[in-house]
């Protein structure tokens, strides 16, 4: 028997993948008990679909360790903002000083103390603080798309397993269905043997055969608990977690459902890939880098003022010498840049260069697309081809077997041409569901592009 097992379309790049709308990274107003509380997502007795995607999103750690980078990088937005706001600080000096040799009238031991409070505030420095509160404001949209990456991600990746625990499920029931077929010619074979009709040596081959069938309907059911597990891996669950999924059948016309124009899929795609998405607020951040560095050339102005006052042993008391020794100060500071060694120039010069990653990443992310895209229509094509001559295949190879059927029970063929025709039609029928579900994955995962969801139904 020719053994398959399905890994569909493992060269699809599973980076590359929609946002459903009903998945979502959640956040407006996060906080950080939002990402340490314990998921409200039950988990379902019977797993379809779309409950395998609810569970996954509620629980998966990449999607909470996203929402900890939004809340870090809603606290460098505050650091930003808080930029604008002055410093002020207090500060004091307390000092001992001894005097080997007191003049006339001094102690030989004092005691002073100062006491001051001081503020700064910068005015402006050429608006360096307002491009880089915008790019932090950026920098935050980046991490909720890369949320919505690792949510695209885990979708496509969970259609793969599901759809091959479909393929397992059906490639069992094929098992089950030979293995029925190889016992009741063993037992048929069994008493033509009795009756004189055919030789042990026939018998033994035909019941070699059922053995074969126990032992490949064996390695199905296990594919089918490994489809399982690979699935339990993606939704994060124990390995002693019990599974039993909704089995999905697929029609013929599911194989051959129309898809839309490439160049319409990809129009679509490259509107709302996060990637993309990403690489266009890059831009705007290189762009406040340029914008950064040429703010060295600016002047800078700044305001300071303080209140101090100090006291001195030896002399008046200390409330008179504090109310005596008051004093207040305010300053305007203006730093205007001459020459500073090039730096600023080559400041400007690298901010510069680095703009122009942009368009080198952009042209590189469609072009990974556009190779993507066609890879998917290639694979439909050459799916849709193996199922259309695989139902042929099946109904000559059906045909066949039951022809070889009863002219084995007339003696007219030996048990190798029974056996070859009965392998024939177990191989056919492995490689038509095999040929189906390659097909319907590339197309959910085309329409996955065009219209940003994927049903299993």
């Amino acid at each position: 028997m020719k053994s398959f097992y399905l890994f569909l379309l493992t060269s699809v790049p599973l980076a590359i993948i929609t946002l459903p709308v009903k998945a979502t990274v959640p956040v407006a107003e996060l906080t950080a008990a939002d990402v340490t509380a314990p998921p409200d997502t039950e988990m379902p007795v019977i797993w379809n679909f779309d409950n395998c995607i609810e569970w996954a999103t509620a629980n998966n750690t990449d999607i909470r360790h996203t929402l900890l980078e939004i809340l870090q990088a809603d606290q460098d937005i505050a650091s930003a903002k808080d930029q604008w706001l002055p410093n002020v600080g207090f500060t004091t000096t307390q000092s001992y000083t001894n005097f080997p040799i007191a003049a006339e009238g001094t102690r030989s031991n004092i005691y002073g103390s100062q006491y001051g409070v001081n503020a700064n505030w910068t005015v402006w420095e050429g608006n360096v603080r307002k491009y880089r509160l915008e790019s932090s404001k950026i920098l935050r949209r980046q991490q909720e798309l890369a949320g919505e990456d690792i949510i695209k991600t885990l979708e496509l990746s969970i259609l793969q397993a599901y759809l091959n625990i479909m393929y397992a499920m059906e490639t069992v029931t094929i098992a089950e269905k030979t293995l029925e077929v190889s016992t009741a010619q063993t037992e048929r074979t069994r008493r033509l043997m009795e009756a004189g009709r055919t030789s042990k040596v026939d018998y033994a081959q035909i019941e070699s055969q059922k053995a074969q069938d126990t032992y490949s309907l064996v390695q199905a059911r296990n594919n089918l608990e490994t489809s399982k597990m690979a699935l339990k891996k993606i939704l994060q669950l124990g390995l002693d977690t019990e599974m039993e999924i909704v089995l999905t059948i697929f029609a013929d016309k599911d194989v051959f459902m129309p898809l839309p124009e490439k160049s319409t899929v990809y129009d679509i795609a490259a509107s709302w890939l996060p990637e993309l998405r990403s690489n266009e607020l890059n831009r705007d951040i290189y762009a406040n880098d340029v914008k950064i560095a040429k703010a060295g050339r600016m002047p800078s102005v700044s305001l300071s003022g303080g209140v101090g006052t100090s006291y001195s042993s030896g002399g008046r008391a200390w409330g008179p010498q504090m109310g005596h020794n008051l004093n207040e100060n305010i300053g305007l500071s203006i730093n205007v840049p001459i020459f500073d060694a090039n730096s600023t120039r080559r400041a400007v010069a690298k901010a510069k260069l680095a703009e122009l990653n942009y368009d080198l990443t952009r042209t590189s992310l469609l072009n990974d697309l556009s190779q993507t895209i066609e890879s998917l229509y290639i694979d439909v094509d050459n799916a849709r081809a193996g199922y259309t001559a695989g139902v042929s295949r099946l109904e000559a190879a059906t045909l066949t077997d039951n022809l070889v059927n009863r002219q084995f029970e007339l003696g007219l063929v030996n048990p190798l041409e029974l056996l070859t025709a009965h392998n024939n039609l177990l191989n056919a029928r492995l490689e038509l569901v095999q040929s189906k579900y390659m097909a319907i994955l590339a197309q959910k995962t085309i329409n996955y592009y065009a219209t940003r969801q994927v049903a299993v139904p």
